[in-house]
């Protein structure tokens, strides 16, 4: 297990599988989308899957497939499976915007996927074509009720909250994920990519005000390394905030893999080590564990206020 010095287990692992998205959030990706990487410069599902391995023996448990929109990607529930077996890896899960849940929702449960993140910034039809700028609403609701119908082990929304946007909707929100069993997530505006805008930020303490003022909110034990505070309603957990702006840098334990192989130690960190390279020129297994082990090793000297904002969207970086 990667332990660096100051005791921080290393055990979980965000991986990009593609940087294209169905969507076109306004905080995510300009209205006019970006210039998507070819399918070659991606990692395939053998490279990614000879990584995880490796990963593993670094001592990673836990796996979480992201994007763009992970579901866009042919073929994904193959390498899920593939991920869901690899000996050492305790728990795979999958973030979506939840379009394409409808009809991979069995798929994913058979792949080995108990844990499914949904992200969500609005529960009105209308507003949800303005965010982004798609007609799929009610795909990302018959989503949500499929999911349910399977019982994943645990099922998020994800819901970040922007002044002016969808701040009249947080108690709706809460009523929401109340009225469907799931845990909701309020996320701060995150200042990671051009499309930050100030007028749009609202802190996280004002969010958790307006849930206290309509719920008695039970704090409870941060489980492990999550962002979140986490907190019971009505003697449940449901409700988690997530503050973008501080430095929680000595609790996380997360590794970043761009769909087109760099590792990131930090969401903040622009470049990253290319592992591409080195899987396509031969090296051995040998060799990349022990580049991504000295990589790892920097990870407790990151300071997320001695980063500055990724010159990427949030499409690419894998969230």
């Amino acid at each position: 297990m990667s332990i660096n010095k100051s005791n921080r287990r290393i055990d979980y692992l965000r991986i990009s599988v593609t940087d294209r998205c169905n969507l076109r959030c306004s905080y995510c990706m300009p209205a006019e989308g970006i210039e998507t990487v070819r399918p070659e410069e991606l990692l395939n599902f053998e490279e990614i899957a000879r990584l995880v391995n490796i990963f593993v023996n670094l001592g990673i448990k836990k796996v979480r497939i992201t994007g763009g929109e992970p579901l866009v990607r042919k073929g994904l529930p193959r390498l899920l499976k593939a991920i869901a077996n690899t000996k050492g890896i305790e728990e795979i899960a999958l973030t979506t915007n939840g379009v394409l849940l409808p009809q991979y929702t069995q798929d994913l449960k058979e792949a080995g996927v108990r844990r499914l993140n949904i992200s969500l910034d609005t529960l009105k039809e209308e507003k949800f074509k303005r965010i982004t700028l798609s007609p799929y609403f009610y795909n990302v609701m018959a989503g949500i009720d499929k999911a349910r119908e399977l019982r994943f082990d645990k099922l998020k929304l994800n819901t970040v909250v922007m002044k002016g946007i969808n701040d009249d909707e947080i108690i709706d929100f809460v009523k929401f994920a109340k009225s469907k069993s799931l845990i909701l997530r309020f996320i701060e505006f995150m200042r990671v990519t051009p499309l930050w805008k100030e007028d749009l930020f609202i802190p996280i303490e004002e969010i958790k005000k307006i849930c206290e003022k309509k719920y008695k909110l039970e704090r409870m034990e941060n489980p492990g390394p999550s962002p979140a505070e986490h907190y019971k309603v009505d003697g449940r957990p449901l409700l988690g905030f997530i503050k973008t702006d501080q430095n929680n840098c000595n609790r996380c334990s997360r590794l970043r893999l761009t769909s087109v192989g760099n590792l990131k130690i930090c969401l903040y960190e622009n470049e990253g080590l290319s592992l591409k390279e080195f899987l396509r020129d031969r090296s051995s297994d040998r060799e990349i564990f022990d580049m991504v082990r000295d990589k790892i090793s920097l990870k407790e000297q990151v300071n997320y206020n001695s980063w500055q904002p990724a010159n990427t969207y949030m499409c690419s970086l894998g969230g």
